[in-house]
Parts: C-alpha cells; structure tokens; sequence
C-alpha cells in the first residue's frame, strides 16, 4: 500500500509543471473572438510587468497571460484602445505603457530629447562659429621657432651674465 502511495506521489509531482502549463495554455485561449490586429495593437502598447523589455503580446508570463485575457475581454465588450489604455493606466499607473503618455507633464519626455537633437548641433555650431569669428578680430602673432629659440637663448645668456657678474 506505501508503495502504491509513492509511485502516486512521484507522478503527481512529475506531472504538476505539465498540469500548470496547461491551465495556462487554457486561460490564454480562451474563446473570445475579438478583432486580432486591434488586440495586437493594444496589447503590443503594454508593458509586461514581470519581464523587461517585452511587451504583454511577447510575454508568456503568467500576469501577461491575466493582461491579456483582460484586453480581450474588454475588446469583446465594445471598449475601444483608449479606454483600455486608460483602465490600465489608472490601475497600474503610467510605467504599464510601452510609450510615454503624450500629454501633460510627460509631453516633455518627448520634447526634451527632440529638442535637444534638433537644438544641441545648432548650438554648438553657432558657439564655435562666434568663437571663430572672435578670433579673427584678436588675431595673434605667429612667430617661427627660430625666432623663439633665439630669444630664449638671448635670455639665458643675460641670466647667465646677471649670475656670473654677483659672485
């Protein structure tokens, strides 16, 4: 009887993973018929919580699966890509977004970085061109190496006199 008891044991838990893989499988195809390329597009728009980097279409994470299964549902009764977004952005807040949200305050996620691609070359072009254009006026006096190296020897040759003529 014990021995009867283990082989069922062992089963059971060889078996479990296989068991909860396809509950899964079943809670994702579930026999809702909803517009496929509208369900792309908005589950495409929503970050997986459990992965990085994935969106819930490319999640097979269990809490995607629930997301998904609630986009579907929510297809099915009538709500339109806003409304969902907008269910999902007020329970889990902005970070469920794929994108920025592209009004109010986190318009400025989007400014910020095209502004400063479009700004920053013309800016730093304008700099260096005001820097050139001030050096023109103050141009200064270029001297040959000789020229230097004959001063530089004329100096050391009246340090050397200063020196020898104090001892």
């Amino acid at each position: 009887m014990r021995r009867w008891l283990e082989i069922i044991l062992a089963v059971g838990l060889w078996l479990t993973p296989y068991l909860a893989l396809a509950e899964g499988v079943a809670i994702e195809n579930k026999n809702l018929i909803v517009d496929h390329i509208e369900y792309q597009d908005v589950a495409g728009d929503l970050r997986c919580p459990t992965c990085t980097g994935l969106s819930v279409l490319d999640s097979d994470a269990a809490f995607s699966i629930q997301i998904k299964n609630e986009v579907k549902e929510q297809l099915v009764a009538g709500k339109h890509k806003d409304e969902i977004l907008k269910f999902f952005t007020d329970r889990y807040g902005p970070w469920i977004l794929r994108a920025p949200p592209t009004h109010g305050v986190h318009l400025l996620a989007w400014i910020v970085p095209i502004s400063a691609l479009i700004l920053g070359p013309l800016v730093l072009w304008l700099f260096v061109w005001m820097r050139k254009k001030s050096g023109d006026e103050h141009d200064v006096v270029s001297r040959s190496v000789e020229d230097i190296v004959t001063e530089m020897n004329q100096r050391l040759a009246s340090m050397r006199a200063t020196n020898g003529s104090s001892k």
